[in-house]
């Protein structure tokens, strides 16, 4: 891709989640009391075919470079921090939909040329759980999963699960496999009860007795997808990082922006003058700018060193896989400073559930919670960094 081509990406993108924005804003609160995004929030996302930026384009999706990806979900992120999130998720998982599943239930899901179409969002966890007994034509599914961010407002919802029957060879996992089901097969749990990312609403599902199809397989997402070329078929740590990201910087733009609202007007009891006057407050302020500079920055250059970076053996894909990673754990980690900085300074009137500065604080602890930026990530760096080994995985 050209530098044109990638600014083009960034100017129409600006453009549409610019366009959306006071719609995400106005549906946060109705969003974070339905335990999911509203549909008007919904709507919204779907109006700028938001789901599709990872996706192929003859697939429907306009698969964006990984700098226009960050640039989109920051920026709805900073808009509602769930609809960020949900956007990350969804458009990641609907990219392996449309590259994974076999063609013709691919070509069937993602023709846009049909009268009746629209973008086919999923959602789900892919760690193993349950078990797949197979029967012909498909398997007969029985399964619990979690986090599954997005699913009230998914068409398709994916699980992986063990197949039974055959005993694993010694020494070798238990085979699995991964399918998808429309939304309403499966049984939606209300589990969804947080400290933050409320709007999420990532809650327990369950697939009873469900049977799937033959032709609802993903195949292996750990391999080279079916169809679709460039940034979609890097190896998921490093495809999954750049939109990630995003959502934390999200959160720490718009915290110091709230709280440049805030600062001019409000006062605390103790001192005289406003918040804003007080020299301790411009320090740190000045400080919180700084870092959110540097993730802002180092985010644009992660994703073209993720896009750009040659990857000739699996030793350079974890490697690069795990770099990322880590990453979005210091990402993470500097946003829940800024947020904590901007919280300390707001005064009293942060206490209270209305203030959007702590519910950023919440959203940023809830989402650190997520294993990608955990603690193995910097494990992992450091293992390479000393030069031990370090095998796939996460």
């Amino acid at each position: 891709m050209n530098s044109s081509t990638l600014a083009d990406q960034r100017r129409d993108w600006r453009e549409r989640t610019e366009s959306i924005d006071a719609i995400l804003r106005a549906e946060a609160d109705r969003s974070e009391e339905l335990r999911h995004l509203s549909p008007a929030t919904m709507d919204a996302l779907r109006s700028i075919e938001a789901f599709g930026i990872c996706t192929p384009v003859d697939l429907g999706g306009s698969d964006l470079h990984p700098v226009a990806q960050f640039e989109t979900v920051a920026a709805v992120s900073a808009s509602a921090p769930s609809a960020g999130w949900n956007l990350m998720n969804g458009c990641q998982e609907s990219a392996w939909l449309a590259t994974r599943l076999l063609d013709e239930t691919a070509q069937r899901l993602f023709d846009p040329k049909r009268s009746d179409w629209r973008f086919p969002i999923a959602a789900g966890g892919l760690a193993p759980e349950g078990e797949a007994r197979p029967v012909e034509g498909g398997w007969i599914m029985n399964a619990r999963s979690a986090w599954a961010s997005g699913i009230h407002t998914a068409d398709y919802v994916l699980i992986q699960s063990f197949l039974t029957g055959d005993e694993p060879e010694p020494a070798r996992p238990r085979p699995t496999v991964t399918v998808a089901a429309r939304r309403e097969e499966v049984v939606i749990e209300d589990t969804w009860h947080t400290l933050g990312m409320r709007g999420t609403g990532s809650a327990h599902y369950r697939f009873d007795d469900l049977f799937v199809p033959q032709e609802m397989k993903l195949e292996n997402l750990e391999l080279p997808p079916l169809r679709g070329e460039g940034f979609v078929t890097r190896p998921n740590p490093i495809f999954l990082v750049p939109a990630m990201y995003a959502t934390s910087v999200g959160i720490a733009r718009r915290a110091l922006e709230e709280f440049a609202t805030h600062a001019p007007s409000g006062h605390r009891r103790a001192y005289r003058g406003s918040i804003a006057e007080r020299e301790r407050v411009q320090h740190d302020i000045g400080e919180a700018q700084a870092m959110l500079d540097a993730i802002e920055g180092y985010g644009r250059d992660l994703c073209h060193q993720l896009h750009d970076t040659p990857i000739d053996s699996p030793e350079q894909a974890v490697k690069l896989g795990d770099h990322a990673r880590s990453a979005y754990r210091w990402c993470n980690q500097t946003t829940e400073r800024i947020v904590k900085t901007v919280h300390d300074h707001m005064g009293g009137a942060d206490v209270f559930e209305s203030s959007v500065v702590q519910r950023l604080l919440r959203d940023i602890q809830t989402s650190s919670q997520h294993v990608m930026p955990g603690d193995s990530a910097y494990v992992r760096l450091g293992r390479h960094r000393l030069g031990l080994e370090v095998r796939p995985g996460i």
